[in-house]
């Protein structure tokens, strides 16, 4: 860890990775700037009509919603859901004051709301962010006892901090595409620094540490992640991406082909660590031009723009010289070295018809809903499904509402709001626990910090408003990707906000860690017991859908072969996509308790994301389209591929009958029968390239259908097989990377004798 300290650039990538387009930043700015000038019009508003403070709390809650909860795919559809909040809210607030007096009216109200909240989340980005509008306004009306005469400066707040709301959204933070999408660009070049850096440490330390391999193996979905991002953004962008001269309609295919360049540096180095003759010097070179490639990438708009043969050419002779057989493993690891930069710096040449033809029907395809081509709104939630998760969160909250009263009369609310917030973003009992999990923690965490930073500003206004403003723009900025640490954020700006007010007592934070575990609890059991939908068939459902679209991919690339390259990448990141959505369902339960359902589902995973991860680097295999004729042995190979894939969905789905069949055969014999010429070939489009591809394929999916067969058949081996949650990558699949350097079939093979690794890591 010492040489990460002593790198600041290390630091630079990894901040810049993990909020590549700054969407993280502008959401935690958006909020704290609202609510910022919310709190000093609505303050200034109260006092000058004798009212409360709490009476402007809830319009500067207003305003962080406004800034956070819109959600639409559109910049159109974003404004027209943030001019309905404020009607939404502040009918919220009248029923809140009215019914407030009578008690079981403003229970079965509280009730109604919570049902119908959720309901609407069957409506898409809208519906999900009215309805926690709604709730929430419902929520503080009886809260901070609103009445009715209160009602006029509630509903002025509301208007007033909606209108600040959309000016900081859509005036003074707005979201700009195209510099959106150069941001998604420079973050993919320090993803790939990010991997280089970790395949030269690997290479310094000459094995591959546990540590090592994690992180190469986040690096390397991170690299995954941000070429997809920017995809999406050229599909919202539309054909303004390549008008403007924001982008070439090259630019997808030259990611594509950066990411499979990558993975030839992975499997080069690879081979390098684990060839026994390697000496320390040979292994201190490689990391020399790891070092120097991780430079050439980071700096500059290298992908954008064309840079001179000279330029490349004084990088190249930069990297330490190979002085070996060419098939050496330094010779390897310098070539892939090299088509890494070559294919980072070549010239811009014009772009195929085919892949202008594709491209240009691709962002086509997106409904042109505005001007900037942004696609439509996703699909909403299914009627059945929104209706199961609104019957299970109105009886959650109804319980927590008893459950809770009977603890605490005047904070039983506090239980029915942590009941609620479980099913957000949740669809199913293992994200639901994970979520009341992080929920929990984060209260607890945030009650004793909020305590200790409550004493320590006590009296002193300005530090205990910046403290409130602070806290808020870290809850809001960690929200999307530690839940946990937004509500201890939150739960400490609560604390501060109780001191301010002149409220401030621990045994009023310790009740609310007591009614966060009420609510908790109750929405956990209730996730469980009453309609249970369980993760694992949400994800095995995903995951079958997508094995049949492997299934036709593989028949595509090597049995029918008749697709262009151009529709083959649309088919990889379609995949891509799909393994994206698998792994976001599977880390969405790494955030809870260590439950034997995740740890099954991750030991599927890995098996399961190898087979994807090998099957994208058939795109460049030129060689299955020029050789072997109908009714040859990779034909029949890819026929059983394809099979198996489908088999594999089955079996997925519970309704698979006998083990698949290998291919290994097959694509043994396919291997005898290659000439001498295409045995000497070298390369990620040779015949030993493509054959080792297939051949890691084959193993994957028996691994696959192995393990798959084990967790759904054989309750023993769910608690004796059951491994830790990794990267989340295929890199874990093996117990180390790949080899992807192309060369020679014999130690091609070799490399990739040793097939996936046990899948408990």
């Amino acid at each position: 860890m010492l040489e990460a300290v002593l790198d600041p650039s290390y630091f630079r990538d990894v901040l810049a990775a993990s909020d590549p387009d700054l969407a993280r930043l502008r959401q935690a700015g958006r909020a704290t700037l609202a609510a910022m000038a919310a709190t000093a019009v609505l303050h200034g508003v109260a006092r000058a009509l004798g009212q409360p403070t709490t009476a402007a709390l809830i319009g500067v809650n207003m305003a962080m919603l406004g800034a956070v909860i819109v959600n639409d795919p559109t910049p159109r559809a974003q404004r027209i859901t943030t001019v309905c909040m404020p009607f939404v809210a502040s009918s919220a607030l009248c029923l809140g004051a009215l019914v407030s007096p009578f008690a079981w009216l403003r229970n079965t109200a509280l009730i109604a709301i919570v049902f119908g909240a959720v309901l609407m989340r069957r409506f898409g980005p809208r519906g999900t962010g009215l309805g926690m509008v709604g709730f929430l306004s419902y929520f503080f009306a009886l809260f901070f006892h609103a009445s009715p005469t209160q009602l006029p400066l509630m509903m002025t707040g509301v208007f007033v901090a909606s209108g600040l709301a959309y000016a900081t959204r859509f005036w003074v933070l707005r979201e700009r595409p195209q510099a959106v999408l150069r941001r998604r660009i420079s973050a993919f070049r320090r993803t790939l620094a990010l991997a280089l850096y970790h395949l030269a440490r690997a290479s310094t330390e000459g094995r591959w540490t546990p540590h090592r391999e994690r992180a190469v193996g986040r690096a390397m979905n991170a690299v995954n992640d941000a070429a997809l991002s920017i995809d999406d953004q050229l599909e919202r962008l539309g054909p303004k991406a390549f008008t403007s001269g924001e982008a070439s309609p090259e630019l997808p295919a030259r990611i594509f082909a950066l990411e499979l360049a990558l993975e030839g540096v992975l499997g080069a180095v690879e081979r390098l660590l684990a060839t026994e003759t390697t000496t320390a010097g040979e292994r201190a070179a490689a990391a020399t031009a790891l070092h120097q490639a991780r430079s050439a990438v980071r700096p500059g708009d290298t992908i954008l723009e064309p840079h001179t043969a000279r330029a490349l050419d004084l990088r190249l002779a930069a990297l330490p010289p190979d002085d070996a057989e060419g098939g050496s493993a330094l010779g390897e690891t310098r070539r892939a070295i090299e088509e890494l930069l070559r294919t980072a710096w070549r010239p811009w040449r014009p772009s195929p018809p085919e892949l202008l033809a594709s491209t240009q029907h691709t962002r086509n395809a997106a409904d042109p809903t505005d001007a900037s081509g942004t696609p439509s709104a996703p699909p909403p939630v299914p009627a059945e499904s929104s209706l199961r998760l609104a019957l299970q969160a109105a009886l959650a909250a109804t319980l927590a509402l008893w459950a809770g009263e009977a603890v605490s009369p005047s904070r039983g609310y506090w239980a029915v709001i942590a009941a609620f917030v479980v099913f957000t973003r949740a669809s199913t009992v293992g994200a639901t626990v994970a979520r009341a999990w992080q929920r929990v923690i984060g209260t607890v965490v945030g009650v004793f910090v909020g305590i200790l930073v409550a004493h320590a500003v006590q009296g002193r206004v300005y530090a205990e408003l910046a403290v409130v403003f602070a806290c808020m723009f870290v809850g809001y900025y960690t929200l999307q990707v530690a839940y946990a640490w937004m509500v201890a954020s939150i739960t400490t700006l609560i604390a501060v906000l109780y001191s301010l007010l002149g409220r401030f007592s621990p045994e009023l934070l310790y009740l609310r860690v007591v009614e966060t575990l009420i609510g908790a609890g109750i929405g956990t059991a209730v996730a469980a017991l009453v309609f249970p939908a369980y993760a694992s068939e949400k994800v095995r459902a995903a995951m079958a859908d997508a094995l049949r679209d492997l299934g036709d991919y593989l028949n595509d690339t090597v049995v029918e072969r008749s697709a262009s390259r151009a529709d083959l990448l649309d088919s990889t990141r379609a995949l891509d996509r799909k393994l994206r959505d698998v792994r976001a369902d599977i880390q969405a339960l790494s955030g809870g308790p260590p439950l034997r359902t995740s740890r099954e589902m991750a030991r599927v995973f890995l098996p399961f994301s190898a087979v994807f991860f090998y099957a994208r680097t058939l795109v460049d295999a030129e060689w299955l389209a020029a050789s072997d004729p109908e009714g040859g042995c990779v034909r029949a190979a890819g026929h059983r591929l394809a099979d198996n894939a489908r088999a594999l969905a089955e079996a997925l789905e519970g309704r698979g009958g006998e083990a698949i069949t290998p291919g290994a055969r097959t694509l043994e014999a396919g291997q005898k029968d290659l000439t001498d010429a295409e045995a000497r070939l070298w390369g990620s489009g040779s015949a030993g390239a493509a054959l080792k591809w297939l051949e890691r394929i084959d193993a994957s999916m028996v691994l696959l259908d192995r393990v798959v067969r084990e967790t759904e058949l054989t309750r023993a081996h769910r608690r004796r097989g059951a491994g830790r949650l990794p990267a989340m990558g295929w890199f874990h699949a093996r117990g180390g990377p790949h080899d992807r350097s192309g060369g020679a079939p014999g130690a091609g093979a070799r490399a990739g004798a040793r097939g996936p690794a046990s899948p408990g890591g």
